[in-house]
């Protein structure tokens, strides 16, 4: 395919297309938030089987994930993207159509199952074709397009909670499906892994699209084929600091609450006081504030680092979820608990949330690249899962200030941690070795 049109255009429609993937990641794991009050109110389900309704997309995302690496180096990313698209649109056909309990948990399995290898595939993909300097903005695209989807989500929510359309809730994340399965047809495969592959002439030509190695971006090696490795292998080449870093990152995340915060936004703040729908719409606020959040992080996070913005983030959350703690021994709940929320979620949309995926990207040399997202993202989803399918449970038992409690003791230790362990990789060029060691002192 000869290259055709501007270098900077192509670029910009691909990284639009591809962070459609984005847009079906949100909206698949937000839609559960407005449509769980209706169905439990339908099939009478137990805080245990909410819990798994909500869960059952991370356990297929948490499983998908660590084979996604190996597939995305044997085939592309391309293809596996476009693969986890048709998925998803199967997933969800399957939710809507649903007639109890066990095939509506089958039908978000399957959408767990895409969400695992686009929620891995779609970053790593944007940040092989995007200039070091700009891709911490560009690969955090991707987690702007999750912020919309869950927002969308929120207003498909509200639009249809006073008809009970639970189903229709479900069947409108088609949408962004075919979207993305169409897209993948008009953009070009990833340069570093076609080099890869040893296809050096495709290599150069879909370079010569991207503008990658002219207009500032990054050059292509002019090396022989490097193929991907095991896993053995490929901790061995990044090493062992690296790996466990990109581990502990991936689970703190989510040890946090911050996914749970969004997946459970109606049912928390309608069990601060608020009605269903005066919950859904505090959750379209929520939605509001994450979105607003994250587009401060993709003009921010390539200016002021990777760092400074996830351990001021998780900061804040702990900050936060004490006042949340505050707010419910004090009976100081419903639009203090709606606005506490709004802070906490913006908090982990400028830290974590955008971090994490941009940090992955950037810690690991390219041929151990794949394996290592795909461990790191099996083990971020493995977290969601857990935090996820204890949440309604917890609050029985600690109750919602309870619960954020125990949120803030992770989170206040979890930003301390890392601000002894977590080096900078801002404008840090993709390579073939692992980041040198930097001390913390100098990160900043």
């Amino acid at each position: 395919m000869r290259p055709t049109g501007s270098p900077a255009a192509t670029r910009t429609l691909t990284v639009c297309v591809a962070s459609v993937g984005g847009l079906l990641f949100g909206y698949g794991t937000g839609v559960i938030a407005g449509a769980l009050p209706l169905v439990t109110a339908e099939y009478g389900l137990s805080s245990w089987v909410q819990g798994a309704a909500v869960s059952a997309a991370l356990l297929g995302a948490a499983l998908t994930a660590p084979s996604s690496g190996r597939l995305a180096d044997r085939f592309g990313r391309l293809p596996v993207i476009g693969a986890a698209a048709a998925v998803y649109a199967v997933g969800t056909l399957a939710s809507a159509a649903a007639i109890g309990t066990g095939s509506l948990l089958a039908g978000r399995f399957l959408v767990g199952l895409s969400l695992g290898a686009t929620s891995f595939a779609v970053p790593l993909y944007i940040s092989e074709i995007a200039p070091p300097a700009r891709r911490g903005a560009l690969v955090t695209l991707n987690q702007l397009m999750i912020t919309i989807g869950l927002l969308l989500s929120y207003v498909v929510a509200y639009a249809l909670e006073p008809a009970g359309a639970w189903r229709w809730m479900m069947a409108a994340g088609i949408a962004p499906a075919l979207l993305l399965l169409g897209g993948m047809f008009l953009v070009p495969e990833s340069p570093d892994w076609l080099r890869s592959r040893g296809h050096g002439e495709r290599a150069a030509l879909a370079a010569a699209r991207l503008g990658i190695g002219t207009e500032g971006g990054p050059a292509v090696p002019a090396q022989g084929p490097v193929r991907g490795t095991g896993l053995r292998l490929a901790c061995a080449r990044a090493g062992r600091r690296w790996v466990v870093l990109g581990l502990a990152i991936a689970v703190l995340v989510h040890l946090t609450g911050l996914n749970t915060a969004i997946y459970y936004a109606p049912t928390i703040l309608a069990s601060s006081g608020l009605t269903s729908a005066g919950g859904i719409v505090g959750s379209i606020l929520v939605g509001l504030c994450n979105v607003a959040a994250t587009v401060v992080t993709v003009l921010c996070l390539d200016r002021w680092g990777r760092r400074p913005l996830m351990i001021g983030g998780l900061a804040v959350m702990a900050l936060t979820a004490l006042g949340i703690t505050a707010a419910g021994l004090l009976g100081h709940e419903g639009a203090v608990t709606a606005l506490l929320l709004c802070v906490f979620i913006t908090a982990g949309a400028v830290g974590p949330a955008a971090v994490f995926w941009v940090y992955i990207s950037e810690i690991y040399p390219s041929e151990a690249r794949g394996a290592l997202m795909s461990l790191a993202t099996a083990a971020h989803w493995a977290a969601d899962f857990v935090v996820a399918t204890t949440f309604l449970p917890l609050v029985q038992h600690l109750s919602l200030a309870g619960t954020f409690a125990l949120y803030a003791a992770v989170t206040g230790a979890s930003a301390l941690a890392l601000a002894r362990w977590m080096p900078e990789t801002r404008g840090r060029p993709l390579t073939t070795t692992a980041p040198p060691v930097i001390p913390v002192h100098h990160a900043d």
